[in-house]
């Protein structure tokens, strides 16, 4: 990851964000004209109470933080050099580039590169990422299961009822296909390797028709040549992968069963965090925090935690950069039954400044000082090729 693709970014990130803004904007004085009320959009800041938005901006950084420890919880059973300054960087640098990558490609590989900078093996650094991805496939599939009996039962109602009932069905196949291929790769990695050698025929084929087009563009020709040189490298990157899961697998079973629940512990707190930031936006505001309508049982911050996990999900799903234009429209229309024209645009520009942009600033600044010329990546090839030689000889 380099300058100019974290630049283009957070380009499309404001792009599609001010654009959905303006969609947003225009609905709500359209909708205004037709009821007779002239659009007032400086009556939403007019009751703020900053100490309430302090304390969101507070909850807000303990998703960074409460993120950084649960990846040193893991990653120190298996390297005792992993600092907690480190972890949590790493945290807010996955943050940031997953902010700024679509279907936050970037966020996985940026971490990998803090962690390995600060003395993990690369190999120790991917089993401690499954092993956190582990305990946020749970807590999604745990929220998922709790929010079908909810609607279920009719005890869930939120707007577009039917297209959530959509998304939470992606969501279970999603998270449900990522956590039962962990879970394979824990208790039994020949199954798993079965089902890789075995999807990797019509997916293979995909894939290199993919690289075939891609090869059409002078700029991502000569790395799409060199991917269609290696038929088989992802397939064969996959099984291994199995086997050092399954190895560092069973070394937490050994030696660090207490570090997993406690990461999963640190997990819970990770999102309830995020999550009640909302909440006290709605105070800061001036808002009530009972709903109009009926939405879920529970009090005002369990109802409004629980309507952001539903969010997440399309967050998580979205393939703008940042969820550009996915958040704004979506936390406009679950949030309705709290935030009522003029506060709309109000609380959309705070929520999107507190929940999703400040913790990506406070990693964009490491981000620019290590990953902005590479210079972290060079760092790490340099630690490996050290180590890979100290082994040599």
């Amino acid at each position: 990851m380099n300058r100019r693709t974290i630049v283009r970014g957070i380009q499309l990130i404001v792009g599609i964000t001010l654009a959905t803004f303006t969609w947003l904007l225009y609905s709500s004085i359209r909708e205004d004209s037709v009821h007779g009320h002239p659009a007032d959009f400086a009556a939403g800041f007019a009751h703020l109470h900053p100490l309430w938005l302090l304390v969101a901006a507070v909850l807000a950084l303990q998703e960074g933080v409460f993120g950084g420890l649960r990846v040193y919880v893991l990653g120190r059973v298996l390297s005792t050099e992993l600092k907690v300054r480190t972890a949590i960087i790493s945290e807010f640098v996955l943050m940031f580039c997953a902010g700024v990558t679509p279907l936050q490609a970037g966020a996985a590989p940026s971490q990998v590169a803090v962690l390995a900078n600060g003395g993990m093996r690369l190999v120790d650094v991917a089993t401690a990422s499954l092993l956190t991805a582990l305990c946020t496939a749970t807590f999604f599939l745990a929220s998922i299961i709790g929010i079908f009996i909810l609607r279920a039962r009719g005890e869930f109602v939120v707007a577009d009822g039917p297209q959530l009932d959509w998304l939470l069905t992606l969501s279970v196949g999603v998270v449900g296909t990522s956590f039962t291929a962990m879970i394979l790769c824990a208790a039994y990695p020949p199954l798993l390797k079965a089902l890789v050698r075995l999807l990797a025929v019509p997916f293979g084929f995909i894939y290199r028709g993919l690289l075939r087009l891609l090869a059409l563009s002078t700029r991502l020709r000569p790395w799409a040549t060199k991917a269609l040189d290696k038929p088989g490298a992802v397939r064969d990157r996959l099984l291994k992968s199995v086997d050092e899961f399954n190895h560092g697998f069973r070394i937490y079973l050994e030696r660090g069963k207490i570090a997993y629940l406690t990461a999963q512990l640190l997990t819970f707190a990770f999102f309830c965090s995020r999550f009640a930031v909302a909440y006290f936006i709605l105070l800061g505001l001036g808002l009530p925090v009972t709903p109009k309508t009926f939405v879920t049982l529970g009090p005002p911050l369990v109802q409004v935690i629980l309507v952001q996990v539903l969010l997440n999900f399309a967050l998580y799903l979205s393939p703008t950069p940042g969820a550009s234009g996915v958040a704004e429209a979506g936390s406009s229309a679950i949030m309705s039954p709290w935030v009522q024209p003029p506060y709309v645009i109000a609380y959309l520009v705070i929520w999107r400044v507190l929940a999703l942009f400040l913790c990506m600033f406070v990693g964009g600044i490491y981000v620019f000082r290590y990953l902005g010329t590479d210079v972290l990546e060079q760092r790490t090839k340099d630690i490996e090729a050290e180590k890979r030689a100290l082994k040599a000889a």
